[in-house]
């Protein structure tokens, strides 16, 4: 039995999907002060495609869009959506979060509730 190209191709495409339904995009966090800064790479989405839900212990970022291929798939990769939960390790204020999108690339800024020192007597 013999497959050509156009059969390879798809076979592949069906195993990179399955492996890309559950893409998560990379991530980056670091801390500046009091805030702390968290990056996503989402190349080929806008910012109309992603939405962020605020959550007590982290946030959870999501995200649809539409490829807009045009003719016939003989290979498909890239994937139409995704969602991610991401823990923020300290308490944060979820009322000074704030969000912007640059270059296929997502900021989040989360400010964190103060941090007390309790006297020991």
């Amino acid at each position: 039995m013999q497959i050509g190209i156009e059969g390879v191709a798809k076979r592949a495409g069906q195993r990179i999907k399955t492996i890309s339904e559950v893409f998560y995009p990379p991530i980056d966090i670091s801390e500046e002060g009091e805030e702390i800064h968290i990056y996503l790479d989402l190349p080929g989405f806008k910012k109309e495609d992603v939405r962020i839900i605020s959550s007590k212990t982290g946030l959870k970022v999501s995200g649809k869009r539409k490829k807009n291929v045009e003719g016939k798939m003989i290979y498909e990769e890239r994937v139409e959506e995704f969602s991610k939960f991401i823990r923020v390790i300290s308490e944060f204020e979820s009322d000074s979060i704030r969000a912007k999108m640059e270059n296929g690339v997502l900021e989040i800024a989360v400010k964190r509730k103060e941090v007390k020192t309790v006297p020991i007597s």
